[in-house]
């Protein structure tokens, strides 16, 4: 073990090491003390000596009998926690005593470090602190120094603990250093360390969060109405928070971010809901049945901002798609004019070659493949053979502000050639939305 009694106050034998330029030479000039009884554990007063060695670094040692239980926690937990920052026992320790004052005046509660209050259980891990309010246990963990090389190494510890500490019947908190804090609100994107999705909580705020956007039924997309860059809709929403911590001085503050789970593989990501806000140590570890950890006024008012804003941007979308559908109207129809113009090779007039859209393929282009589409299908959308024209023939990915790909134009202008030949019916066309056809005749491609 580290740590000891030493003239009436706590004694740690690593942090006192590190301070000196000449640690062995201090080693034995601790040994001399030990060896007449100046060191004595905090947990069982037993006296205690001081060994190194080869195999194992400086340490205490109980002198008449083998090591009291909570010493021995006391290891295993110094051991697990041994990469994070010294930040990581000041915050502790700030958390616990704020927490044990809570437990002056409220019977209910009871608050003690996660190795001391499991000690005789002889856990595999600990958290930092357990808190017992009415005999439900939770637990409070907090995560430093998070890096791209830690990392992977991290999560897997990380999920072990949470496991483990599941399996406990502990319901578990993880604060993580605000150094770590990575949100860009114009994208509404915040970037992840896995080990940060792996511990980000539920908690009753997120559920009112999902109940909130639930009751909104958007038209479109959710990331969409956001310009948010993702992959799927979130199916059903999966509302989540994370809980920064930073130290002072003299105090800690903690930060507040609610988030809507997107991307789980690297690099990880997810749909940012509100601008992170702080809160100071007696809010966030107010304590009822768990910890507050949140502000229910600031919370509330997110929310109704939320929903506002929701409804503003579907209103700014269906404006913005209309304009579109318009101009890829008024394009369709020129370039089927164009096409419908006599070649008139003799004329030698110079004109600027403008092309309407940015496109890798023209229309001259992508007519085969087109037809060769509609060969193989009997009712499509013009998006699907975008999609087909991108995905399987190269054509350009380039896309609008609104997610639809700039190629549209040409391919709604040949379909619609396709419909004056009565090889198509436009079977449906929704002014904001999409244009459907039936086949009528593919044999004539």
């Amino acid at each position: 073990m580290r740590e000891a009694r030493y003239e009436g106050k706590n004694f740690d034998l690593i942090v006192y090491l590190d301070s000196k330029l000449n640690p062995k030479a201090e080693i034995e000039k601790l040994k001399k003390r030990a060896d007449k009884g100046a060191y004595s554990c905090p947990y069982c007063n037993g006296t205690l000596i001081i060994r190194s060695g080869d195999i194992r670094e400086v340490h205490f040692a109980h002198r008449h009998s083998k090591s009291c239980a909570i010493s021995v926690a006391s290891e295993v937990y110094q051991k697990q926690v041994k990469g994070e920052s010294k930040r990581h026992s000041v915050m502790k320790d700030i958390i616990h005593d704020e927490l044990k004052a809570q437990e002056k005046i409220n019977t209910d509660l009871h608050v003690n470090y996660g190795f001391m209050s499991k000690a005789e259980e002889k856990w595999k891990y600990y958290p930092d602190i357990i808190i017992n309010y009415k005999g439900k246990e939770s637990a409070i963990s907090i995560l430093s120094e998070v890096n791209s090389n830690k990392d992977e190494k991290l999560v897997k510890r990380i999920k072990n603990r949470n496991r483990y500490f599941k399996k406990k019947k502990l319901e578990t908190v993880w604060f993580v250093e605000n150094t770590e804090q990575s949100i860009d609100m114009v994208h509404h994107v915040i970037h992840l360390w896995e080990a940060e999705l792996d511990i980000a909580s539920k908690t009753a705020e997120d559920i009112k969060w999902e109940d909130s956007i639930n009751t909104l039924s958007p038209q479109y997309p959710l990331f969409e109405l956001f310009d948010y860059h993702y992959t799927n809709s979130p199916v059903p929403i999966n509302v989540r928070s994370l809980y920064y911590i930073r130290s002072t001085d003299t105090n800690i503050v903690f930060t507040v971010q609610r988030f809507i789970q997107d991307q789980d593989k690297y690099p990880f990501r997810a749909f940012a809901l509100n601008e992170a806000y702080q809160i100071s140590l007696s809010t966030a570890l107010r304590t009822t049945v768990t910890l507050q950890l949140s502000d229910p006024v600031i919370e509330n008012k997110q929310r109704q901002h939320f929903i506002q804003t929701v409804k503003e941007k579907e209103t700014e979308y269906i404006v913005k798609q209309q304009k579109e559908e318009v101009f890829l109207q008024t394009a369709a129809a020129k370039t089927i004019n164009e096409s419908l113009k006599p070649n008139i090779s003799s004329i030698s007039i110079v004109k600027e070659k403008r092309p309407p859209f940015k496109s890798v393929q023209q229309l001259k282009d992508i007519k085969p493949a087109i037809n060769g589409f509609v060969r193989h299908n009997s009712v499509f959308s013009a998006t699907e053979v975008c999609e087909f024209l991108v995905l399987k023939c190269g054509a350009s990915s380039d896309s609008f502000s609104t997610g639809r790909y700039k190629i549209y134009p040409e391919v709604c202008a040949y379909l619609e050639i396709l419909v004056g030949e009565h090889i198509l019916k436009l079977e449906n066309k929704n002014f904001v939305n999409e244009r459907v056809y039936r086949v009528l005749q593919p044999d004539f491609l």
